[in-house]
């Protein structure tokens, strides 16, 4: 996790340069008349990191004199931003506009694609992975012959032996998406961004007040220390009231399982048996698995759109797992913490239709 996290932080550093060797002025001057003229005194050398991210860059001190002083010698003193100006400049007068609180030179200019195709790109990728490892995790068996990894299973909680509430509320519901973070690896993340803010944090107090190096230090470590507040807003749990996340709810009346533009169904438990949690594990992987069975034979000619769920088999690093039998497969691996909150919600709704099983892949064998 802290290897994640630190390559994050290395690609986010990366991104940001590029975004700030990007919005260096390229292209035309501009022709506007009321304009800010700036005349470089004096000019240094700053990195290896700064406002514009990982380099070095030329900063110059600059004074300013704003169009609107009109006749009047009002000046201000600001800073360039990095590489607007070199020690070739000094002297000179150029065009300049504001930028933040720094003044770049006035240049009609956009930020290249270059700069930001690596942030967009890596969005992009890290979608399209983690769509790409949802759907590769279950798959319907080939045929009869291909290759699966047999399975001991053993028995956790066995179905019935306890009755079903009679003074269940009807709103009595809960709503989870597959990949839930469990407090345990939600604080695991955000130390791992509090040692780097720490880290930051140091060289930032350390470095010389007022320099480029302080202001990006101190607001990495800033950033780093309100991860937890940023850091809950980006948790799947935190999303799942929304029309586009991948969910299930156990409530009164039944289950639902919404995944937008897949199988989405609602099933009340007069329909079901049993709803069955499977955890397979290798010792170091988990795949955590929730199947549920009807009641009646007529189930299917009723549902004849979750076909696709039917005895569906599943993938553990890799390794085809056999098919759940006779039942119905939710087709998304499901996190420690969304299976302790589904077990938590059919222990007070319907524990009388809970089961539970144990899994561990025994040897491979071709049938």
């Amino acid at each position: 996790m802290a290897g994640v996290a630190v390559g994050v932080f290395l690609y986010a550093l990366i991104c940001w340069t590029l975004i700030g060797r990007g919005m260096v002025s390229h292209g035309e001057e501009g022709t506007s008349k009321f304009v800010d003229m700036a005349t470089a005194k004096t000019c240094e050398e700053i990195g290896p990191l700064s406002i514009a991210g990982i380099g070095y860059y030329w900063v110059c001190d600059l004074e300013v004199r704003p169009y609107s002083s009109g006749s009047r010698q009002e000046v201000v003193t600001a800073r360039s931003f990095p590489d607007e100006l070199t020690p070739a400049d000094i002297g000179k007068s150029v065009r300049v506009k504001e930028l933040g609180r720094y003044y770049a030179r006035d240049f009609k200019s956009e930020l290249p694609w270059w700069s930001i195709a690596p942030g967009i790109g890596g969005f992009v990728g890290l979608g399209l992975f983690a769509h790409w490892r949802r759907n590769k995790r279950f798959r319907k068996p080939v045929s009869e012959a291909s290759v699966t990894t047999s399975l001991s299973l053993s028995s956790v909680r066995p179905l019935g032996g306890v009755a079903a509430p009679v003074d269940l509320p009807s709103t009595a519901s809960r709503t989870v998406t597959p990949n839930d973070w469990s407090s345990a690896k939600f604080w695991r993340i955000c130390g791992a961004i509090f040692v780097v803010a720490v880290v930051s944090g140091i060289v930032g107090f350390t470095a010389g007040r007022g320099t480029e190096l302080r202001e990006a230090t101190l607001t990495i470590a800033a950033i780093g220390l309100i991860s937890p507040g940023w850091l809950w807003f980006c948790t799947p749990a935190r999303w799942k009231k929304s029309t586009w996340c991948t969910k299930f709810t156990v409530s009164a009346e039944g289950i639902r399982w919404f995944r937008r533009d897949k199988a989405t169904f609602e099933l009340g438990w007069e329909e079901l048996r049993e709803l069955r949690l499977t955890t397979v594990t290798d010792g170091k992987h988990a795949l955590r698995m929730i199947d549920f069975f009807p009641l009646d034979d007529d189930f299917a000619k009723r549902h004849r759109t979750l076909e696709g769920l039917w005895e569906i088999g599943a993938n553990l690093d890799g390794r085809p797992l056999p098919p759940v039998v006779n039942g119905y497969r939710i087709p998304e691996a499901f996190s420690d913490a969304a299976f302790a909150e589904i077990r938590v919600a059919m222990t007070m709704i319907r524990p009388d239709k809970l089961s539970e099983y144990r899994g561990v892949p025994q040897h491979t064998t071709a049938s």
